[in-house]
């Protein structure tokens, strides 16, 4: 059977080879073709070289063990939502609440048998899906947000703007201009001048955010506090 695209990429950690070559096996046998390593050094060398969705791992390895494997990868953002199967043969409720505490999301017990894990990795995928979706939504959420905001703060100054020069430009082409025209050509455009100032100084806050906090405009849109992010960043 082939590997198809809709496969999870797994990596197995084990350090009994014969453990790890029985369940590679078993999930080749069902179409998937994982990535093997015997020890957690070996699996943050592939890790680097290509992202897992899951790793199965086994729980009692000379040197790093699953434990210190699984709290490593919760602690780094790049790998913190790799979903984790610890394999062990412990069977007691303590281990696998203690197994489930320090990171993993699943608890599996040796020796494996293939039905379960496949199960597993079921599970495994459709939760991933379902964390897929949320990263989706949020960034739409996130867009959202800074294009309401891009509108209304960026808007108003840049209707001004257009105004005063639709005028200006109205003043110069009048055949007959008057020091009183002339004068009032010069607010417009010391006006026209504060609100690019304005809109600069807009562009200038959006560019510099760090944080990232939303207000509630109209009483239903959602925008980008811009002036509470900025306030926030020249706070000692």
């Amino acid at each position: 059977m082939t590997h198809t695209t809709d496969m999870p990429k797994i990596l197995i950690v084990d350090d009994d080879e014969t453990s790890l070559k029985a369940t590679q096996y078993q999930l080749i046998g069902k179409g998937i073709r994982p990535r093997t390593a015997t020890s957690v050094d070996m699996a943050e060398m592939l890790i680097a070289q290509e992202m897992p969705e899951i790793i199965i791992c086994d729980w009692t390895m000379p040197g790093r063990n699953g434990i210190d494997f699984v709290k490593s990868l919760r602690a780094n953002s790049e790998t913190a939502a790799i979903y984790f199967i610890m394999l062990t043969g412990r069977g007691g409720t303590d281990d696998k609440i203690t197994a489930l505490t320090h990171g993993a999301d699943d608890y599996l017990e040796k020796p494996v048998k293939i039905a379960e894990l496949q199960a597993r990795i079921i599970v495994a995928k459709r939760i991933i899906k379902l964390q897929q979706q949320l990263v989706h939504h949020q960034k739409m959420q996130t867009y959202t947000e800074m294009a309401a905001t891009v509108g209304h703060e960026i808007n108003n100054p840049l209707t001004g703007l257009l105004g005063y020069l639709e005028l200006v430009k109205k003043k110069i082409q009048q055949d007959n201009l008057t020091e009183l025209n002339i004068e009032r050509i010069l607010q417009m455009i010391d006006r026209s001048y504060e609100q690019g100032k304005r809109i600069a100084e807009i562009v200038k806050k959006l560019t510099s955010l760090k944080d990232y906090r939303v207000k509630t405009y109209d009483d239903s849109i959602q925008m980008v506090d811009i002036d509470a992010n900025n306030s926030t960043l020249s706070e000692p």
